[in-house]
C-alpha cells in the first residue's frame, strides 16, 4: 500500500473526510474530484484510494494532489470497494465520513445541509435525493424523493430508500464497530455493502433527511449496480448477514424481503436461461416467506406485461446536466405506501 500524502502531526483536522474508491476510473475521477472539492464546505479531507487501478487514474489522482492539499492518495492491490471504503476511513481523520464513487457528483452545499442536520445527537447519517445521470452527466431518470427520518430500521430493511452509496453522510461516531463487508464479494454477490452498512448504522442511530437532489448518480453500462441478477444477489446476501442481529420484528421484514429479492434473483436468471440457479433462489424465497414470494410474483407478472405494453414506445430525450438544475426543483410528491406506514410505527417503538 503507498499514500501519496499524510497529514502532519498537528494539523487542523478537518470536518468531512470524503472517502472515495477507485478502480479504472480514469474517465470520471476528474469530474468527481472537481464536485468534491467544490464543496462549500471548505473544511474536509478527501481521500482517494486506488484499488489495484491499472489505467490513468493514478496519475489523475496525483495531479490534484499538487493542486489542493485537501486531496490525498493511497494505493493498494485490488480487493474490492468494500475493501477501498474501509482502507479510506482507517486513513481519515474527520468527525463526519461522506462516500463517494468514483464516478457520481454531488451538489456544491451537499455537505453543508447535510451538517445541518446533526444537530440532533442521535443521528448518525443524513441522506439527501439523487438524480440518476448518464456517461455525459444528463439526468437520464427519475428517482423517488422520499422523507424518511428518524428511527428507520424497519422501513429501511423494506426498502433501500438512501438508493446509492455515494448520498450518505455519516457520523463517525456511528461507524464504531461496524464496517463494509468484503464478505458480499468473496461470495459473488457485491453490490449492496452500502446498504448493509446503512442497515447496521440504523440499529442503533436515527436517519436525517435533507429534501433536495443531492448527488449525481452514475448509469454506466457494465457498472455493477447496472447487473441486475447480481444486485438481486447482493440483496439476499446483505438481508442474511444482518438477520440475526434483528430483533424478531425486524426479523419478519428481513425475511420478507429476502424472499422476494431471491424471487428476482430467479427471474433474472430465468432470463439468461440458468434453470438450476433460477430453481435455487426459487427455493430460497419460499423457504423464507411463503406468502411475500406469492406476492412478489404477482409483481413480476404485472412489471412484464407493463414493459410489454410499452414496447415501441419513443426513447426519451436526454435530459439537462446535473449541475445545470437546482437542488430542490421539482418539489417532492412523494407519499409513504401503507406499508411504510405501518412500518413507521414499528420503527417508533424501536
Amino acid at each position: 500500500m503507498r499514500c501519496a500524502c499524510t497529514i502532519a502531526d498537528g494539523a487542523d483536522v478537518p470536518q468531512v473526510s470524503v472517502i472515495i474508491p477507485a478502480f479504472d476510473a480514469e474517465a470520471t475521477i476528474d469530474a468527481t474530484l472537481a464536485s468534491a472539492t467544490a464543496q462549500s464546505v471548505r473544511d474536509i479531507e478527501i481521500v482517494v484510494v486506488a484499488d489495484g487501478c491499472t489505467d490513468a487514474t493514478v496519475a489523475r489522482v496525483e495531479r490534484w494532489t499538487r493542486t489542493d492539499p485537501r486531496v490525498r492518495l493511497i494505493e493498494q492491490a485490488n480487493a474490492g470497494v468494500a475493501v477501498a471504503r474501509n482502507t479510506g476511513i482507517a486513513a481519515a481523520t474527520g468527525a463526519f465520513v461522506a462516500p463517494l464513487d468514483a464516478d457520481d457528483l454531488w451538489h456544491p452545499r451537499k455537505l453543508e445541509w447535510q451538517l445541518e442536520r446533526f444537530g440532533d445527537p442521535g443521528v448518525g447519517l443524513v441522506y439527501g435525493w439523487y438524480r440518476p445521470i448518464d456517461e455525459q452527466a444528463r439526468v437520464c431518470a427519475t428517482a423517488a424523493t422520499p422523507a424518511i427520518e428518524g428511527r428507520v430500521l424497519h422501513r429501511h430493511l423494506h426498502w433501500n430508500f438512501v438508493g446509492n452509496g455515494s448520498t450518505p453522510l455519516i457520523r463517525r461516531a456511528a461507524l464504531d464497530g461496524i464496517a463494509y463487508d468484503p464478505a458480499l464479494r468473496a461470495a459473488r454477490a457485491g453490490g449492496c455493502e452500502d446498504y448493509l452498512l446503512q442497515l447496521q448504522v440504523a440499529r442503533r442511530w436515527r436517519f436525517g433527511c435533507v429534501p433536495a437532489y443531492l448527488t449525481g448518480y452514475r448509469q454506466r453500462a457494465g457498472a455493477m449496480s447496472g447487473d441486475r441478477g447480481t444486485m438481486m444477489r447482493s440483496h439476499v446476501a446483505a438481508l442474511r448477514t444482518i438477520r440475526p442481529s434483528l430483533p424478531p420484528s425486524a426479523r419478519r421484514v428481513c425475511d420478507a424481503g429476502i424472499a422476494r429479492f431471491a424471487l428476482l434473483s430467479a427471474s433474472a436468471a430465468l432470463g439468461r436461461r440458468q434453470v438450476a440457479p433460477a430453481a435455487a433462489a426459487l427455493a430460497q424465497a419460499l423457504r423464507h416467506d411463503v406468502a411475500a414470494t406469492g406476492a412478489a410474483l404477482t409483481e413480476q407478472v404485472a412489471t412484464i406485461r407493463r414493459a410489454r405494453a410499452s414496447r415501441g414506445a419513443a426513447a426519451a430525450t436526454p435530459g439537462a446536466r446535473f449541475d445545470d438544475l437546482q437542488a430542490g426543483d421539482p418539489p417532492s410528491t412523494w407519499t409513504p405506501s401503507a406499508t411504510l406506514a405501518a412500518l413507521a410505527r414499528l420503527d417508533a417503538e424501536d
